[in-house]
């Protein structure tokens, strides 16, 4: 039956979101977790923001190239084949990133290919992160958050593998390889997770569901589309949309809005002081280290509270409660930009660390919170676009943070 159907795919897709969460943020996370070891390597406390800098704002080109041509990518080739590009293929080239940044991480190369690797990482996650949204985001608002605990769990998995390969600023080059081959391996297995169940078939009614609600397109077009992907799809047409707006309509469109400024909002106030670890830690790199290892398992903690909130029913009232978090978490930003500016620590640094972890943690529950708010928000035809739209979000808030610790480098450097 349908719903037995639905029940299964609803299943298949909480373990593939989870997954390939977790895949895209150990290529993301083993990257930024070398920040402290390049760090004291160069003996340069502000290059973790150039690392931030090209891994964060690079995805933008590719969200840029997504809008103008995915939708005549779906239209020519279908979903069934589209996916496998944008998520299991993006995947395995992802994987081979991150074995590649073992060179110049050990000495050839520089600070260059560091770099330029860092960029090609971050443009590789951004397709993941932004194809994931919109695959599973159709299927069920519940799954982006989980794509979003899967990415952050990577962070949990990036702090155990750096202890057990004793990776820090003054560890072997074994330590070193060890570690990132730790990252390489777990990127691999989405991909085969997600092959295993598209040529099984256990992905066709996902598949189904994104033909029926592919936006301006003809009703012959999406059949023949599905044809040829070896689907049976059972579509009706449309009846034509009321050009006059409702007042449930405008309070929709009212909470995505803010929603996403909201995201960002909470995402910038993170990201502006994360590529400044070391600085920080006032020149202390494993200390600096220490604290985008806590930033990355704050992350994964934030996530996981989220899923203790029941769903949103009043759509405002969880907006605006996500706006209370973050008028309660700028006094903490501010003084944490004051420790770093100080000539002398403010804080020890257990302290430091003590009020570090639940800035983080807060920004991640929300982030989460934000997402489910805005997809439940949106009308099921335009399910997929707004979870496109909450994952830019996300990266604008990278792109702004990054920006606000760039100029704080450039002014105290």
């Amino acid at each position: 039956s349908d719903l037995n159907e639905d029940e299964q795919l609803q299943r298949r897709c909480r373990y593939l979101a989870t997954a390939f969460g977790f895949g895209q943020g150990c290529c993301v996370n083993v990257y930024l977790s070398a920040g402290g070891y390049l760090g004291d390597k160069f003996q340069d406390k502000y290059f973790f923001v150039w690392m931030c800098a090209a891994v964060y704002i690079t995805p933008l080109l590719i969200f840029a190239l997504a809008r103008r041509l995915d939708p005549y990518f779906d239209r020519h080739f279908g979903f069934r084949k589209v996916y496998q590009v944008r998520l299991a293929i993006s995947m395995l080239l992802g994987a081979l990133l991150v074995a590649g940044l073992i060179v110049p991480t050990l000495g050839a190369g520089g600070r260059a290919s560091i770099l330029t690797l860092g960029a090609a990482v971050g443009m590789v996650a951004g397709s993941v992160a932004s194809a994931s949204a919109q695959f599973f985001g159709v299927i069920s608002p519940k799954l982006v958050p989980l794509f979003f605990l899967g990415q952050t769990a990577s962070g949990a998995y990036v702090n155990v593998a750096a202890r057990l390969s004793s990776f820090n600023p003054d560890c072997t080059d074994p330590s070193v390889i060890w570690y990132y081959f730790s990252g390489v391996l777990v990127s691999v297995l989405p991909a085969v997770f997600f092959f295993v169940n598209h040529c099984r078939g256990g992905l066709d009614p996902a598949y189904r569901r994104h033909h029926r609600l592919t936006p301006n397109t003809s009703l012959a077009n999406v059949q023949a589309l599905a044809r040829e992907d070896g689907i049976d799809v059972q579509l009706q047409a449309e009846p034509p949309r009321c050009p006059c707006l409702s007042a449930t309509t405008n309070e929709k469109a009212f909470i995505v809005r803010y929603a996403f400024l909201c995201q960002v909002c909470l995402i910038g106030l993170n990201i502006s002081l994360t590529p400044l670890a070391n600085v920080l830690a006032h020149g202390k790199f494993k200390l600096g280290q220490e604290i985008v290892l806590l930033k990355l398992l704050g992350d994964f903690v934030g996530r996981v509270l989220f899923f203790c909130l029941p769903a949103p029913r009043q759509l405002r009232l969880h907006l605006c409660l996500n706006w209370a978090v973050v008028a309660l978490r700028l006094p903490v930003w501010l003084v944490l930009v004051g420790h770093a500016l100080s000539k002398e620590p403010w804080f020890s640094d257990p302290v430091l660390l003590t009020i570090w972890l639940p800035f983080v943690v807060s920004a991640a529950f929300g982030g989460s919170w934000l997402q489910v708010l805005a997809i439940q928000a949106a009308d099921e035809q335009e399910k997929r676009a707004i979870a496109a739209r909450m994952n830019m979000a996300v990266y604008y808030g990278f792109v702004s943070g990054v920006v606000f610790a760039a100029v704080f480098a450039f002014a105290a450097g």
